[in-house]
C-alpha cells in the first residue's frame, strides 16, 4: 500500500497559522512517516520555484497542487506535474482572484481557469472546516476522486457514505 500526504503547506499565507517552512523538517516527516509521495498544496498560491526545490530535495514523488477557497470551503487541486508551466500559470490566476482570506471563487471560475478538470485530482474538504458547500460538491462530483476529513472517526463514517 502506498502512503501519500496530499495536503502539505510550505508557504505561510493569511489562511494559515504562522509557521516557517523547513526543508529538513519536511524530509524528516516524509521519512519517518514512510511516505511514498506528497503534494504541495498551499492556500491559493503555487510557488513553482519552491516546488522545484522541494522536488529536487525530497527523495519521493512530489506533486504540484493548490488549495483553493471555493464557495465557503476548500478544494485541493493536484496536478500530475507533466506541464508545470501551465499549472503554475493557472494557479497565478487563482492568486490574482483571491486576495483576502475571506475571498472565494466559484466552481465555474475554477473550470474556466483550469479547463478540463478531469485532468486533475480534486479533493474537497468534506466534513472538515471549512467544509465545501453541497451545491459546489455536486457540481464537482464528476471530477472528485477523494474527500478530506479531519479525524479517523469522520473517515470511518465517510467511507460508508455513498
Amino acid at each position: 500500500m502506498k502512503k501519500i500526504d496530499f495536503h502539505i503547506h510550505t508557504v505561510p499565507t493569511a489562511r494559515d497559522s504562522a509557521f516557517v517552512f523547513s526543508m529538513d523538517t519536511l524530509k524528516r516527516y516524509a521519512q519517518q512517516s514512510g511516505l511514498n509521495a506528497i503534494a504541495i498544496t498551499n492556500h491559493n498560491i503555487f510557488d513553482v520555484n519552491q516546488f522545484r526545490l522541494i522536488q529536487n530535495e525530497i527523495p519521493i514523488v512530489v506533486f504540484p497542487g493548490i488549495e483553493i477557497n471555493i464557495g465557503s470551503g476548500h478544494l485541493l487541486i493536484i496536478s500530475d506535474g507533466n506541464d508545470l508551466t501551465k499549472f503554475a500559470s493557472r494557479c497565478q490566476r487563482i492568486s490574482t482572484a483571491i486576495n483576502q482570506p475571506t475571498d472565494f471563487i466559484s466552481v465555474s471560475e475554477i473550470s474556466s481557469i483550469f479547463g478540463d478538470l478531469s485532468g486533475y485530482m480534486l479533493i474537497p474538504h468534506y466534513e472538515k472546516a471549512p467544509s465545501i458547500k453541497e451545491r459546489d460538491l455536486v457540481d464537482l462530483l464528476p471530477y472528485i476522486c477523494a474527500g478530506e476529513v479531519d479525524s479517523v472517526k469522520k473517515f470511518v463514517r465517510a467511507i460508508k457514505d455513498d
